[in-house]
């Protein structure tokens, strides 16, 4: 079991670590919400600012108790790997500065779960906690290990995630406040306040993200050349969505006579929290990778990554993995090379050219899906509106043929397939493939107006998106594992968007639903594009 748990400890790893990073960064915002944006005053009701108090140390309570369940995984995880890797006693593995850091975290959770039920308490201790839960956390990421520029890699840091925490963890907090109000006023009044302060946590945000990002990437060539550079890049993009997001959200407060733009605003708002939860995501997959200015003479280079990306014809057969593999026609000879130039071994090959071709064949599926759907939305092809039948063809291709060492075809075990880190990742995928397809289709056939199992279809998408983000690989190549994150990374953020835009077609008043509703099907145009060029050698 324990060696099982040290296959997949990269995926739990960068799981556990996301989930510190939300639960904390709502804990943080939530504290600051409540002391600062939930403010009484003279201007709003009693008992409308009261209803938004108690939403918000509600969901404070959730957040501290969320972030203990994952301390616990945490320090359980990290523990095992550390003592049947390294065979330590469990008293050794005490003083290890994660096991320190992660105590630190749950003891302010479990302290500040407590405090909320006390609102005169809870007022000024929550902040506290909540600083202490960051300071506790930023001693196992990249600034605490800085040999040069610690301290002002460790205070840039500090300064990120306290903004993130105020805006980005804040959001699902104002977002629940508008529900819980009871009067326009109350509602406009914490929205307001809270743009304030969003707006300065975006230029703190965005300035020590980019002075990070100068210490951490180095150079221009490494933004693409290396896996931390690409993951930057990606959290870059989120971070462009969320200003874009946040935009229309200052414009719409302007306007605050009109009763529409309030509907328009919490909307958008849970848009926001969407791509900020999978942005905290990314941010926590960073974590994972080694910074690029560390990796200067395992750089790709453009010309490198032109070569594996420049468009070829999708390879759509598997005839040259058998002939490797089996050796039927051992005078082929099969043109395959890595990054560095090298022939990589016949078995590995045959792993490739299989792994290609799969991709490919998904990329027709997704491709085909698009393009019915966006036929569906002209109104002009009724039939079009089956194109969720698809993803079930999609999810049987990936049981039976995304790896042919696997149940059904293949000689590993139907289990044995589920603990392979990378296998349990696909058949992951393929499940969600068949939860999607199944409410979808059952969705466009009723159409039903807030129909809530139409919410299966945008977080079916966040969540596939946000697997590709975490999707680890079995490469010790750091070039090929650069290469494998630029195939994936891109796919990862196109679906996270999709999956936005489709829950604002829904979720918007029905005038306002025109644009998202065209955006989320050229999503998948552009998947299926993207999958048809994957390459792997």
């Amino acid at each position: 079991m324990l060696l099982k748990l040290v296959d997949l400890f990269s995926l739990f790893s960068v799981v556990l670590r996301a989930g510190t990073l939300v639960f904390q960064s709502v804990l943080l915002g939530g504290a600051v919400f409540g002391l600062w944006v939930a403010r009484p005053s003279g201007r709003i009701s009693t008992d409308g600012i009261g209803r938004v108090q108690a939403s918000t140390r509600q969901l404070l309570r959730t957040s501290a108790l969320g972030l203990v369940a994952v301390q616990l995984l945490y320090l359980y995880v990290n523990s095992a790997v550390l003592m049947t890797t390294a065979e330590l006693r469990f008293s050794e593995v005490v003083g290890a500065n994660f096991f320190v850091s992660g105590c630190l975290v749950l003891a302010a959770s479990l302290v500040a779960a407590g405090a909320v039920g006390s609102p005169k308490v809870s007022k000024w201790t929550l902040p506290v906690l909540a600083l202490i839960v960051v300071g506790a956390s930023m001693m196992t990421n990249h600034a605490a290990s800085r040999l040069e520029g610690r301290w002002l890699s460790i205070t840039l840091s500090c300064i990120h995630e306290l903004a993130a925490g105020f805006w980005i963890g804040g959001l699902p907090v104002l977002v629940l406040a508008l529900y819980r109000a009871n009067d326009r006023a109350t509602r406009w009044y914490v929205t307001e306040r809270f743009s304030r302060l969003a707006l300065i946590s975006v230029v703190a945000l965005a300035a020590s993200g980019l002075m990070m990002s100068v210490l951490y990437v180095g150079s221009w060539a490494a933004v693409l050349g290396t896996t931390y550079g690409v993951m930057v890049t990606a959290k870059a993009t989120m971070l462009g969505a969320l200003l874009l997001l946040g935009g229309i959200n200052f414009l719409l407060i302007r306007r605050a006579s009109e009763d529409q733009a309030l509907a328009r605003l919490r909307r958008l708002l849970e848009a926001e929290v969407g791509i900020g939860i999978i942005g905290i995501l990314t941010a926590a997959s960073l974590t994972s990778q080694p910074p690029a200015i560390d990796q200067a003479s395992d750089t790709v280079t453009l010309a490198q990554i032109y070569q594996r990306f420049k468009p070829k014809t999708p390879r759509l057969t598997y005839r040259y993995a058998a002939d490797v593999a089996n050796a039927v026609n051992p005078g082929r000879e099969v043109r395959a090379y890595n990054v560095d130039g090298l022939r990589p071994a016949p078995q590995l090959v045959n792993d490739l050219i299989e792994s290609e071709s799969n991709h490919h064949w998904m990329g027709l599926v997704v491709l085909a899906m698009g393009l019915l759907s966006l036929l569906a939305r002209t109104g002009k092809a009724p039939w079009a509106e089956y194109w969720p039948l698809l993803l079930i063809v999609i999810a049987v291709f990936i049981f039976f043929q995304a790896d042919s060492e696997c149940w059904p075809i293949g000689w590993k075990g139907f289990w044995a397939c589920w603990a392979a880190p990378e296998s349990f990742q696909h058949r992951v995928a393929a499940l969600l493939c068949v939860g999607f397809g199944v409410f979808e289709l059952r969705v466009r056939r009723q159409k039903k107006e807030d129909d809530p199992l139409a919410l299966v279809f945008p977080l079916v998408c966040a969540l596939g998106g946000a697997l590709l983000l975490t999707h680890s690989h079995a490469i010790s190549n750091v070039k090929e594992n650069l290469l494998a994150e630029l195939s994936h990374v891109p796919l990862g953020v196109i679906a996270v968007f999709a999956g936005c835009a489709r829950w604002l077609e829904l979720r918007l008043p029905p005038k306002d639903r025109s644009i998202p509703s065209w955006i989320w099907p050229a999503c998948f145009v552009l998947v299926g594009a993207l999958l048809l060029n994957y390459r792997e050698m």
